[in-house]
């Protein structure tokens, strides 16, 4: 794929008559464009403007080589070669796909994109619809343009980018952000082992010290569809001893069809409407993550009637948030983005002819609420898991519920219930949107039985939320919550292990008279904006009460104000808690915080950080300055100091590496009567069909990336993952079911390697080890000045092939040609052009050469007559016995 196609200059001509115009030519040919990175984005980009469709170039600039050179191809707009290409896919202005689309020469001469029917249906195309026209859609290549009404396909070379208009009635009915389940990707079977290991000393001042060792693991087994992970530690400290601890192991399956995630094994309940619990056993349950972000969390339907066909704009806060077209008749928008807690919607309808109509649509959130139709379920079975029962725990199960019925009114129940009668618990909740706010409301019921005769449990609890966003005044309630429960309820955790209590005999009577048990638990956040010059003001609190008098009443008052003045932000914020059995704790605080600098594309200055503060202990400062360093930022450091009242002032320094393998740390503080110094090291190791790979950071969704030949391209953006000696990467952080692009950067790469493509696109499953294999060309890169046996240069647009007939450049003016060739003695090249008797052979090896600082070879070379040709071929394509007669 060349770059001499968007190395012509668009004319500035528009409309359909053809004219004759003279084209510079300022590049030569052979150089391969690089692919920038681009990630997904939810909002609509523009289309790169039109170029004229129709134009004639003059072959009288070319000189003696006129007559050899086609210029037909670049008579219509962004003229390109046919071919494969590797582009952004962007359907009606969202970007929808990375994929390879084949450019085909149409009858017409026009060099247009082309898409099977398969690959038509994967981007949305209604397929059912098109061949209801008469559409073979099991054809390979489909003109868009022919095939349905009014659709347009746009490719620009520049950016390798495909642009398709399509009508919505030829789409099929998807909510938007829809990433099409058949491009889930399972990846492969693979061994992961993820790790964050420390060590730490302290040197006391009045002698001896204490050391200290710490090895977290993540370990994983991708097997078929399925998932085997088990995370562990262990921890010694000076004169313990080891502590080896498993924390949990499981097994996890995604369910397609049903947009959950099955799991077997060490897990927990959803705690969507109970407490969650953990336990060892089987769960089934909603995964979100499968859904569209348009379908996740809550936001209303909006549904009106258009008169024509017209513009629905919705604002939210005087924020536009969609606008759509719509025809004639009843419309129904149902994927709006969730945005937070909500603020009422104001919608227009604007009419063909100008006239607009506009109404309000109360929107406001509690988690509890739905889209309507959308569901939530979870199923659990298993064993209580609790490590510090003394004896043996209960089976138990659960299930939950939830079904958004309409705008107003989301429903939902739960059930609890464990073996031996122990448990059991019965919730029935609805959520409302009204216009003064979203309300939840739920009940659970509850019994419990103990060993002891006449020691049984019963009773509910009962639960209020409501939150509300007012954009008149920038306030937000964001969640005010009462809870009451009656003396006898009790959560399945607390049965449990009162329960345990009671058959180890630690508890002999009155169990059953809720006696320290929770009664009531109100919390409230409120937050409010004070206009950009004001900042924003924060209220939160909370406070529970007991039953039986046993135990205090704990509380919780927070009050913060922040404000930014350019790069500087200043924050006021003042607390009072008080805990069971403890008094009032009140603190006071003032920070400032502002970088020493300016922010540059690849460096952020060091952000210096000053807090004061007031507690029952006395005044304390801190300050401290913090930084990242080197070309990517992948060298981090922090200085700080504490100083009190107390006399345990202390100071410190720390400083990390996220170098290509491992992620690396050290600290090292001191106060009046001791010093830490700690090391630490974090990273993952991955052990797949191509060998062993190591990275300096491991997520749960990786792609292991291969680009042979490319040892020391970087991933990312920040380029700190880097391909190693056997051409094999990882890309730690891959987002499930959503569009991911892994890009490789070339930067730095020896001239001998070229990479196809500089980034690829997948959707991986949860979970999920994804191959992504870059393809490159290895070989000696060379710059080719080749002229005829009669001193003239090679001609224009020549094609050069290797020894195996793979066209490997093209040559540009004066005879100059970047080839990329394989193996020191591949034999010659062949250059063809016009007739196919037009032929002639570069022996390279017999050339002058000479390297050039960036380590390319540049050949002078003559291009002598190939065997079979009809006479020696002259710079007029013609060969020298034809072109002598004229």
């Amino acid at each position: 794929m060349h770059s001499f196609d968007s190395c012509i200059l668009a004319p500035a001509a528009r409309g359909y008559r053809r004219r004759r115009i003279v084209v510079v030519v300022l590049a030569a040919l052979g150089q391969v464009p690089f692919a920038a990175s681009a990630s997904p984005d939810p909002s609509p980009s523009p289309a790169p403007e039109p170029a004229p469709d129709a134009v004639e170039f003059s072959p009288l600039f070319l000189g003696e080589s006129a007559t050899s050179t086609d210029l037909s191809r670049f008579e219509h707009a962004n003229a390109v070669a046919p071919g494969e290409y590797p582009v952004d896919v962007y359907l009606n202005g969202y970007r929808v796909a990375r994929r390879t689309i084949e450019l085909h020469a149409f009858a017409d001469r026009a060099v247009r994109p082309c898409l099977s029917g398969e690959a038509l249906d994967a981007l949305g195309v209604d397929a059912a619809r098109l061949k209801s026209d008469g559409v073979d859609v099991s054809q390979t290549c489909i003109d868009v343009e022919r095939v349905i009404a009014d659709a347009r396909a746009s490719f620009d070379m520049n950016q390798l980018r495909l642009d398709l208009s399509i009508p919505q009635v030829a789409l099929r009915r998807s909510a938007r952000g829809q990433v099409d389940p058949a491009l889930w990707e399972r990846g492969v079977d693979a061994l992961t082992l993820g790790y964050n290991v420390s060590a730490n000393q302290v040197d006391y001042d009045s002698g001896g010290h204490t050391t200290g060792v710490y090895a977290g693991l993540t370990m994983g087994l991708n097997l078929g569809g399925w998932r085997l992970r088990n995370q562990s530690s262990w921890r010694r400290e000076s004169g313990a001893g080891d502590d080896f601890q498993n924390i949990r192991s499981y097994a996890e399956h995604d369910v397609t069809a049903l947009q959950s995630q099955f799991t077997l094994g060490d897990t927990f309940t959803s705690g969507e409407l109970f407490d969650s619990t953990a336990l060892r056993g089987i769960k089934l349950a909603t995964d979100d993550r499968m859904r569209p972000d348009s379908m996740r969390g809550y936001a209303p339907v909006v549904r009106g009637i258009a008169e024509t066909n017209a513009r629905v704009v919705i604002r939210q806060a005087g924020f536009v948030i969609l606008e759509t077209n719509v025809a004639p008749g009843a419309f129904e928008i149902d994927d709006l983005y969730a945005t937070g807690y909500g603020g009422d919607l104001e919608v227009t309808v604007i009419e063909a002819d100008g006239r607009e109509r506009s109404f309000s649509v109360p929107y406001a959130a509690v988690p509890q609420l739905l889209r309507p139709g959308v569901w939530r379920y979870s199923a659990a079975a298993g064993q209580v898991r609790n490590g510090a029962l003394h004896g043996e725990a209960p089976n138990f199960i659960e299930g939950t519920f939830q079904r958004g019925l309409s705008n107003l009114l989301t429903t939902y129940a739960g059930v609890q219930a464990t073996d031996g009668q122990l448990y059991r618990s019965l919730l029935v909740g609805a959520a409302f949107n009204t216009p003064v706010g979203a309300v939840s409301l739920d009940v659970t019921g509850s019994k419990t039985k103990f060993a002891i005769p006449d020691e049984d449990a019963s009773g509910y609890s009962a639960r209020l939320t409501y939150s509300k966003s007012i954009p008149q005044t920038n306030t937000d309630f964001a969640l005010a919550a009462y809870r009451y429960s009656s003396r006898g309820y009790l959560s399945l955790d607390d049965a449990v292990r009162l329960d345990d209590e009671v058959r180890n005999g630690e508890l002999r009577g009155g169990v059953g008279d809720g006696a320290g048990s929770q009664r009531s638990r109100f919390q409230l956040t409120v937050s409010q904006s004070l206009g950009e010059r004001g900042g924003s003001l924060f209220v939160s609190g909370s406070r529970n009460d007991y039953w039986g008098g046993s135990l205090p009443v704990d509380s919780s008052y927070q009050v913060g104000w922040n404000r930014q003045f350019g790069n500087v932000s200043l924050g006021v914020n003042a607390s009072r808690t008080r805990m069971a059995g403890r008094g009032y704790d009140n603190q006071a605080n003032l920070s400032l915080s502002m970088p020493l600098g300016s922010s540059g594309f690849r460096s952020t200055p060091p952000q210096v950080t000053l807090a004061a503060g007031h507690d029952h202990d006395g005044n304390s400062v801190q300050a401290g300055v913090t930084g990242n360093a080197g070309g990517r930022r992948q060298f981090n450091y922090g200085v700080s100091g504490n100083f009190n009242d107390r006399d345990t002032d202390s100071v410190g320094i720390n400083a990390g590496w996220r170098a290509a393998l491992s992620t690396l740390g050290m600290s090292y503080s001191r106060n009046a009567q001791s010093r830490q110094a700690s090391l630490s090291a974090s990273g993952g190791v991955v052990v797949h069909a191509g060998g062993i790979t190591l990275a300096p950071q491991l997520g749960d969704t990786i792609a292991v990336v291969e680009a042979k030949g490319a040892q020391g391209a970087r991933l990312g953006v920040d380029g700190v993952g880097r391909v190693d000696h056997r051409g094999y990467a990882i890309a730690g952080n891959l987002t499930p079911y959503r569009f991911n692009d892994v890009v490789l950067d070339p930067a730095g790469l020896s001239v001998d390697v070229e990479l196809d493509t500089s980034r690829l696109q997948t959707v991986p499953r949860a979970g999920a080890v994804v191959p992504l294999k870059f393809g490159t060309n290895v070989g000696r890169a060379m710059l080719i000045h080749a002229r005829l046996e009669d001193g003239e240069p090679v001609p224009f647009g020549a094609q050069v092939e290797d020894a195996d007939g793979t066209q490997i450049g093209l040559v540009g003016q004066g005879g100059q040609a970047f080839v990329r060739r394989r193996g020191e003695h591949a034999g010659p090249l062949r250059v063809t052009w016009g007739e196919p008797d037009r032929v002639c052979l570069i022996d390279v090896a017999s050339g002058a050469s000479r390297t050039t600082p960036a380590r390319m070879t540049v050949v002078d070379a003559v291009c002598s007559q190939a065997a079979g040709a009809t006479g020696h071929a002259s710079a007029s394509g013609l060969p020298r016995s034809a072109a002598t007669s004229q």
